[in-house]
């Protein structure tokens, strides 16, 4: 799932207006979005998500308000010359569109994902679409074994769908596509000074679920950190332990108090973690760890070196960082 599939979701389930929604289909040679990428056009000029680099939205936008009904179309960008569908963007690739109605019915499914994704419990979603690609059915299973939408004809063949992949079915049922909708993957900070600010912002903005950790209720609020999902006051272990923290979990130890920090270290260095950063300079993390060996998922200073200097370059190098790790994780967790 992409990093903005789940603002679209949590879009879908929030609005009270005429929603359409677009994903990609197929692409063919190389463009900006990969299939299974979606976005929400909300009537009156609304959007999230996005599907290329400003080329096609417009387009669509135009359609939607020609032609309220599904739709399927090809966006070919290969020719750089007015000769293709009008824009000369030259991107070496098409990409196939559907654009569907967001009916009560599909809003309905779409909080019952998003109820489902927040309890931390992946969903797949199967369109069934006719011999013009257009939309018939929007049909949903959990991890969990639970359906709901509308079931299509032929739901075996539907079922051994892989993802993000367009299957031709027989002449009835037409296509089929898959999208996997994943949990977003957790981002726990501890510390809330201002430094961290940027970094709530950017993580946010790459689908992380940020939890925020701190011993000073006057720091950990939603007043100081709008974007923070959650908020969780305690001591170092204390914190931890509410959050139930997990081998899947990402984590930044962000408080600039050495005593702090080293509690939670010794903490966090008796598990398995998916990834833990340091703040600070190498030998200030060193002198955290106290002669004990450092362990793979444990990176300081954490951020990639990108020379970064005020807080918004080392937030930019932070969540750098951690893209880089959560997306080696989900290649190795596809090709399983």
């Amino acid at each position: 799932m992409s990093s903005d599939s789940y603002s679209v979701i949590q879009s879908i389930a929030s609005s009270t207006a005429q929603n359409f929604l677009a994903t990609i289909i197929k692409v063919e040679g190389s463009a900006y979005r990969k299939e299974g990428t979606m976005m929400l056009f909300a009537e009156g000029g609304g959007e999230t998500g996005l599907l290329s680099g400003g080329c096609v939205e417009a387009d669509i936008l135009a359609r939607i308000e020609m032609d309220q009904t599904a739709s399927h179309v090809i966006y070919d960008m290969r020719s750089e010359d007015d000769l293709s569908w009008g824009q000369g963007v030259g991107c070496d690739g098409s990409i196939h569109l559907v654009i569907e109605p967001v009916t009560p019915l599909l809003q309905q499914s779409f909080c019952k994902v998003k109820e489902l994704l927040d309890k931390g419990i992946a969903v797949s979603h199967f369109k069934a679409l006719d011999g013009d690609c257009k939309v018939t059915h929007s049909f949903f299973i959990s991890e969990k074994g639970e359906s709901f939408g509308e079931k299509p004809p032929h739901l075996m063949d539907v079922l051994q769908c892989g993802n993000n992949a367009l299957i031709k079915q027989t002449d009835s049922c037409g296509y089929i596509f898959r999208t996997d909708y994943s949990v977003p993957p957790r981002l726990i900070i501890y510390g809330a000074g201002p430094d961290v600010a940027p970094v709530v912002r950017y993580a946010k903005g790459a689908g992380f679920q940020l939890i925020l950790a701190d011993w000073r209720e006057g720091l950990c609020n939603k007043e100081k950190f709008p974007l923070a999902d959650e908020f969780v006051l305690g001591g170092p272990i204390e914190a931890m332990e509410k959050i139930q923290a997990s081998a899947s979990d990402f984590m930044l130890i962000m408080t600039h108090n050495f005593a702090k920090d080293q509690e939670l270290m010794n903490y966090l260095l008796l598990k398995e973690w998916k990834f833990v950063g340091v703040l600070g300079s190498r030998k200030r993390a060193e002198r955290l760890l106290a002669a004990k060996p450092a362990p793979s998922w444990l990176h300081y200073p954490v951020g990639l070196a990108i020379d970064a200097e005020s807080p918004e370059e080392i937030a930019i190098s932070i969540v750098a960082q951690l893209i880089r790790i959560k997306n080696k994780v989900n290649k190795k967790e596809k090709t399983r």
